[in-house]
């Protein structure tokens, strides 16, 4: 009987310590989603902050690509003006003249802006001609707000290497090998796109495969 009252004993404080514990692993629960929760909103907030600066490197870069294509147009119609005050019966050769040192202004504004931008802001190559270097600029203005992937050549230690090249205007660039095993940021310096690889390339490879429509749209923070 003795022994009998000592098993009912023990199983009464057993049983008394159970709430305890479910008590105290509820509190190691309510613990770790606390935790998780702070990760995510310092995660978010250090996203947004990212964002936010990306935004304002995007805007501050189309005013300068804005600024500069209205600063073309406005070559633009002096020469206009030029040609007009000339009247019909100019000497022809006078006209091109004009048009040939409007032309030559504009081209030189396009090779210092080619020299600052990543590669799909400006056309290729040295355009030739008034009616071509206003073109060129034209394509840099509508440039200027766009998101684009391009296949570009770039340099990475020293080697010269193609790439595909995700560009947010001309203020941001990021790049992926073609055979998708690196990835790192783009830039240009003095006058050459320089790649940087990067060690944990998951969130740039997420980029790109977001933007070609492989992967749902999420957000990534990109280094």
């Amino acid at each position: 009987m003795p022994r009998l009252i000592v098993a009912f004993v023990c199983a009464a404080v057993l049983a008394a310590a159970d709430p305890a514990a479910d008590a105290l692993a509820e509190l190691r629960a309510a613990n770790r989603a606390r935790g998780e929760l702070a990760r995510e909103s310092a995660a978010w907030t250090a996203e947004r902050q990212r964002l936010e600066a990306l935004i304002s490197a995007t805007e501050a870069e189309a005013r300068r690509c804005t600024e500069a294509a209205t600063a073309a147009e406005q070559s633009v119609l002096t020469a206009r003006e030029q040609a007009a005050a000339l009247g019909r019966d100019a000497d022809p050769a006078t006209l091109q003249a004009r048009l040939d040192h409007a032309a030559g202004e504009l081209a030189t504004r396009l090779r210092v802006l080619a020299r600052q931008v990543v590669p799909g802001v400006l056309p290729q190559g040295e355009p030739a001609g008034f009616d071509a270097v206003v073109k060129s600029l034209e394509v840099a203005e509508r440039a200027a707000g766009t998101v684009t992937v391009e296949v570009v050549t770039g340099t990475c230690a020293g080697q010269s290497e193609a790439v595909k090249l995700l560009r947010v205007s001309g203020a941001g660039a990021w790049w992926v090998a073609l055979d998708g095993r690196r990835a790192g940021t783009a830039a240009m310096v003095e006058g050459a796109l320089v790649l940087t690889p990067v060690e944990t390339a998951g969130a740039i490879l997420a980029a790109f495969l977001q933007l070609e429509g492989r992967q749902p749209p999420s957000i990534v923070e990109l280094p």
